[in-house]
């Protein structure tokens, strides 16, 4: 079905509206800690982000596609979550006598205390642990060898987690190809990756790398918007990228097993700003 026009104009004014909702976000935490800014600038930033995501976080947690909560009810044993935030997407793992443990990967730590309430007002109380550390491998690995999570050699080895859950977290990771082929590696043999990324807008099959999987076409607008969005400072205000091709990113991370077992995703609001690929690939037993 054809989006609406209302829905169009949504898609196309809402990053926008991101953009000057975290503005004031930034406004406010330099009037409550004005030495901040200068004296410590990340912690400024992840100040800031805190509370802006903290705010929207509630809000965006509803608005993904119905397969997502599908895919996330039938998660099992080990299962890793990079990015989850304040925890607004944490209710989805819902089968939870069928979850070991899951590791919720999370750099912000001012995101934490609202993190840890979400895993307990979602029922998975100790079955949910919040690791400090980002997804990038110099920041992930060492946290999970504290954990014992590694092999006895102190290797990956054939990994060490069933699931690895990411949603709209790749769009932030300072290296994407080598955080996720990390990632890979640390997933069991016959594991599943999760995924619920905003990607970049392809206007056109030729040159849609993830066409041969999705078969859409994208928007001329929407992708027009990503470059005027990012040139307005999407980055830096909202901390993500909104030309990445997470799609292919995460397909080609199996490629030294000559690809996964199994790659079922698929592309929602493909015309939009914001289009989402959902869904998950098996690696190879």
């Amino acid at each position: 079905m054809a989006p609406t026009v209302l829905e169009y104009l949504h898609a196309y004014i809402l990053p926008g509206l991101l953009m000057v909702k975290s503005a004031v976000y930034f406004l406010q935490a330099a009037i409550t800690s004005p030495t901040l800014p200068i004296s410590d600038f990340k912690a400024y930033r992840d100040l800031s982000f805190a509370s802006f995501w903290i705010a929207v976080g509630p809000v965006f947690a509803d608005v993904v596609p119905p397969m997502l909560g599908e895919i996330l009810a039938t998660s099992h044993g080990v299962v890793l979550d990079i990015g989850p935030g304040s925890g607004d997407q944490v209710f989805r793992f819902s089968s939870k006598d069928n979850i070991t443990m899951i590791y919720g990967v999370e750099p912000g730590v001012n995101l934490h205390h609202a993190l840890r309430e979400n895993a307990k007002k979602a029922g998975l109380g100790e079955k949910y642990k919040v690791l400090s550390c980002g997804a990038e491998p110099d920041s992930l690995i060492p946290i999970l060898k504290k954990e014992g999570l590694f092999s006895k050699d102190g290797s990956i080895g054939g990994g060490m987690f069933d699931e690895i859950v990411c949603i709209r977290v790749l769009c932030s990771v300072p290296k994407p190809n080598e955080t996720v082929e990390v990632l890979y590696r640390c997933l069991k043999p016959g594991g599943r990756f999760v995924i619920c990324e905003h990607v970049v807008n392809e206007s056109n099959k030729e040159g849609n790398k993830a066409g041969r999987f999705f078969h859409k076409e994208g928007s001329k607008v929407g992708h027009l918007l990503q470059f005027f969005y990012t040139a307005l400072g999407w980055e830096f205000f909202v901390g993500c990228h909104l030309l990445r091709d997470t799609t292919a990113t995460l397909v080609n991370a199996a490629k030294s097993d000559h690809g996964w077992a199994e790659v079922n995703l698929e592309l929602f609001d493909e015309w939009s700003v914001l289009p989402h690929v959902v869904g998950y690939c098996v690696k190879k037993l």
